[in-house]
């Protein structure tokens, strides 16, 4: 694969992969779902969650929401695509350039209940 597929799934979702074939995450109606393990993925300077530069210019126009979805906790991270355009910041650590939002910037939904957006901590 040489460039980024978006990939329809019997679910009606759409697989996002990367030009290497990994999958960056799923497109379901208008939001997109980014699958992470959170010890492993999120960032701790400063605490926020990433999407690749790549992902983000081929999904923003598709859709209006992103999820980030903890697998080890089952937390969700929700914020709009207008949020994380006004808010982002832009970083690159050898893994090709990224977006991220800051922690402060999500909401939280854990075990099915809203919880407050998060407060940046030091």
């Amino acid at each position: 694969m040489s460039e980024m597929q978006c990939i329809p799934v019997p679910s009606g979702r759409q697989l996002v992969r990367l030009p290497d074939g990994r999958v960056a995450g799923t497109i379901d109606g208008e939001t997109f779902v980014k699958r992470v393990v959170g010890s492993k993925h999120r960032l701790r300077q400063p605490p926020a969650w990433s999407i690749q530069a790549e992902v983000y210019a081929r999904i923003r126009h598709q859709v209006t929401r992103i999820v980030v979805l903890d697998t080890e906790t089952g937390t969700e991270y929700r914020t709009s695509v207008e949020t994380f355009d006004k808010h982002k910041g832009e970083l690159d650590r050898g893994f090709g350039k990224q977006y991220y939002l800051t922690l402060n910037h999500w909401q939280v939904v854990s075990n099915g209940v809203h919880g407050r957006q998060l407060e940046l901590w030091n």
